[in-house]
């Protein structure tokens, strides 16, 4: 699935939940919270699988409130990396 459809179906998905209300600071201390359980689960592959996942949508969610271009961030991500292969 491409990032723009997740985003959308995610943006729907809160809509309907009424999460699309929840601010970015809100979003950013449930990411911590989900990495401080992963810290504690890294052992457990189906904890870890699940934890991820929430962090995915967690981070899909910041992005749109964001208004993050990730498809132009991630270019710029591997532009910047790619000169660590010189």
């Amino acid at each position: 699935m491409r990032i723009e459809e997740l985003t959308k179906r995610i943006q729907e998905f809160d809509k309907k939940l009424g999460w699309d209300k929840t601010q970015l600071s809100q979003i950013i201390e449930f990411m911590q919270k989900e990495l401080d359980t992963l810290k504690l689960n890294s052992e457990n592959k189906e904890r870890v699988d699940h934890l991820l996942t929430d962090l995915l949508v967690l981070i899909i969610q910041a992005g749109y409130k964001n208004k993050t271009n990730f498809n132009s961030e991630i270019e710029k991500w591997f532009r910047e990396e790619k000169k660590n292969l010189k």
